[in-house]
């Protein structure tokens, strides 16, 4: 209808082949064949296209915004795990926090202070744990009026100073509350619901703990395992520095600290002589080896 008014309009004069309004037919059929067929068609063209254009600028504002907030999660997750705990911190050690091998310092163990030749040597991993009421009893020690208490305190305190200061050695405070009789109870007790190991040379504590089931690492055993293998029969060097529980016996001692027994060596107190290993035994307080004197033997 829009061509056939529009024709009219401008061909009012103009007859094709003398046929009257034929120009004026032909173009309302050309202008209803664009309506029907290609205007149609441009105008869904154009909507997918442009629906096609917002929906890629969607997904890539999306995907930029999400890659966005997933990057700033895991760097402050790596930044966080990266200073979470730091050796000689001092923060709270919270049941949840225990992710890696813990280890609880008795009293005597840090007045001992091997365990931390130990771990300095690398035989040793995992972080030590110093609950704030171990420090309170070293306090008191050092602050003892009896002149051995107040040695061993003050020893305590300066090898633990020490130990933070060093990176081999990371160490945390345990700034927490645990109910418990005494210094041993609570440590028992922190041990079992953190689940960590207690290093101590306390024999008592040591007894206790294991029968509870809680992990000891005490120093004096592992001394003992390492000691130098030695067998009956064995021929050694040693220096008789003192008489034995028997007055016939002499004591000597070998580099390692284990003490030898020599069968009628009293004699021989401030000599050196050889010896040959008759027996070993195995005591609680460590290994002793008896000995007999090669020359008085002859």
């Amino acid at each position: 209808m829009v061509g056939f008014i529009a024709g009219n309009n401008l061909l009012p004069k103009n007859v094709l082949f003398n046929i009257p309004y034929l120009a004026q037919t032909l173009i309302a059929f050309v202008a209803g064949a664009a309506g029907l067929y290609i205007i149609p068609y441009l105008i869904i063209f154009i909507f997918q296209t442009v629906v096609a254009w917002l929906t890629t600028i969607i997904q890539v504002s999306v995907q930029t915004t999400v890659a966005r907030a997933m990057g700033s999660f895991f760097a402050r997750e790596a930044n966080r795990l990266r200073s979470r705990k730091k050796p000689g911190s001092v923060e709270d050690l919270s049941e949840a926090k225990f992710t890696k091998s813990k280890v609880l310092l008795d009293t005597s163990a840090i007045i001992d202070g091997r365990i931390f030749d130990v771990a300095r040597a690398g035989f040793l991993g995992g972080e030590f744990v110093v609950p704030t009421f171990v420090i309170n009893e070293l306090q008191g020690l050092a602050d003892s009026g009896d002149d051995l208490k107040r040695q061993r305190g003050r020893r305590g305190l300066n090898l633990l100073d020490s130990a933070k200061k060093d990176k081999e050695t990371p160490i945390s405070i345990w700034e927490g509350e645990i109910n418990g009789p005494d210094v041993d109870g609570k440590l028992t007790k922190l041990a079992r619901k953190i689940k960590a190991k207690v290093a101590t040379v306390d024999y008592n504590l040591n007894k206790a703990a294991s029968v509870l089931g809680v992990k000891i690492l005490n120093v004096n055993d592992l001394a003992n395992l390492v000691k130098t293998v030695i067998l009956p029969g064995e021929k050694l060097k040693i220096k008789v520095i003192q008489e034995g529980k028997d007055p016939s016996q002499g004591v000597g001692y070998l580099s390692d600290g284990t003490m030898i027994v020599v069968e009628n060596g009293r004699e021989l107190i401030g000599k050196e002589v050889e010896v040959e290993v008759s027996r070993l035994l195995q005591t609680s307080a460590g290994k002793m080896v008896f000995a007999k004197n090669l020359n008085h033997r002859s």
